[in-house]
């Protein structure tokens, strides 16, 4: 059989379900998820693989205005991740007005040269009879490939979406060699990613996203994977929710990162979390450096 292989950048406004997708897809996850928008800030690479089949999945922070150097780099990675795929899939909220979607996302990507579909997700979370009107005026804004209907949070009609994908795959090339490799990021990227999930989740809109972790050290030990991190932040009365009422707050924070590792390391994990306040840090190159925000990969 035929080998075949290529490139699938999502993209989309915040809070579509992106992230969401590329996990169900994978059976895994390579992308967090949270109630709140603007929570995947680096391009997050997935490989999906059979044995004749390999899909390169590129998801992107959601399109937004640029505020501070963050914002820069993450508005930076939506281009750059559009260059040279395969195909585009424009990812909209079902419960939402379809075409403001849309055409808030045409506006900031050129997807005029990449075959793109329109992925409609969350459709579990309403009815056809809603969808199919807003559909009619959609087909006037841009000529779609395909439009397919999802739900990536309940698995339906995943397999439609990969048939559907399979005609764009035209390279032949292997790109990545390990069967079972399904991220190109690194473990540390990986639990500083958790942290960060299970903080915004927790805290809610007290802080919003105005955080980074930072993986300090991690070793092996003792049959048990250590890892000391810190969570970075803009104020110090911030710093003060983070920690919660005598460091409950953060010790709910470390616990359910600890969990969610230990299943996806499948050994124990030790884990020693920190706060440090830094003014600004969205616009610190050094430390968005450090984070993983490196403007020279993009």
């Amino acid at each position: 059989m035929e080998f075949k292989s290529g490139f699938v950048a999502l993209i989309g406004i915040p809070n579509v379900g992106k992230s969401t997708l590329i996990n169900a897809l994978l059976k895994k996850k390579v992308s967090i998820v949270t109630p709140k928008p603007q929570t995947t800030r680096n391009k997050i690479i997935g490989v999906y693989n059979t044995p004749d089949r390999q899909i390169i999945f590129v998801d992107t922070p959601g399109i937004h205005k640029s505020k501070n150097t963050l914002d820069k780099y993450m508005n930076k990675s939506i281009d750059s991740a559009v260059v040279d795929v395969n195909l585009i899939l424009l990812v909209v909220d079902a419960t939402k007005v379809i075409y403001e979607q849309i055409t808030t996302a045409l506006k900031k990507v050129n997807v005029k040269k990449v075959p793109t579909f329109l992925v409609v997700n969350k459709v579990d979370e309403t009815t056809i009879d809603k969808i199919y009107p807003q559909i009619d005026k959609v087909k006037d804004v841009y000529n779609f490939k395909e439009i397919v209907f999802i739900s990536a949070k309940k698995r339906q009609n995943l397999n439609v979406l990969l048939e559907l994908i399979d005609p764009y795959l035209t390279d032949s090339i292997k790109y990545y060699q390990d069967e079972d490799l399904q991220s190109k990021k690194n473990d540390e990227f990986l639990i500083s990613e958790i942290i960060r999930e299970k903080a915004l989740y927790l805290i809610r809109e007290e802080i919003p996203h105005g955080i980074g972790v930072k993986v300090d050290k991690m070793e092996r030990a003792n049959n048990m994977l250590n890892i000391y991190a810190t969570i970075y932040c803009n104020k110090s009365s911030h710093k003060s929710i983070i920690i919660g009422k005598n460091g409950q707050m953060l010790k709910n924070i470390g616990q359910r990162a600890r969990q969610e590792l230990e299943k996806i390391f499948n050994t124990k994990i030790y884990m020693e979390l920190w706060v440090k306040v830094k003014e600004n840090w969205k616009d610190s190159n050094s430390l968005l450096n450090e984070l993983g925000f490196n403007s020279d990969e993009l």
